[in-house]
């Protein structure tokens, strides 16, 4: 399974990506570089519901759902994360 990168550069949520036509929730796991970071799950492209849950810097949290979300803890910086379990 291949590992992508993302840098984030804004407060708002980064779509990660999705499993739209999976008849069962998918599992993603995000690693957090820089600072700590939001993740959230949602069952359309267009924005997460629920609660996000953060992710410290260094660690990985595992994400079940169709579409998958992040944005930085702190809005005023920049941030990468990593992710694996979505295919390009």
């Amino acid at each position: 399974m291949e590992t992508y990168a993302v840098r984030l550069t804004q407060a708002e949520w980064t779509y990660l990506g999705g499993t739209p036509e999976a008849a069962e929730a998918v599992e993603l796991v995000v690693r957090a570089l820089d600072q700590d970071v939001l993740a959230a799950t949602g069952t359309n492209a267009d924005a997460p519901e629920g609660e996000p849950v953060r992710i410290p810097l260094g660690a990985g949290r595992r994400l079940v759902g169709h579409h998958f979300f992040v944005r930085p803890s702190d809005p005023d910086h920049a941030c990468r994360v990593t992710h694996r379990g979505l295919r390009a």
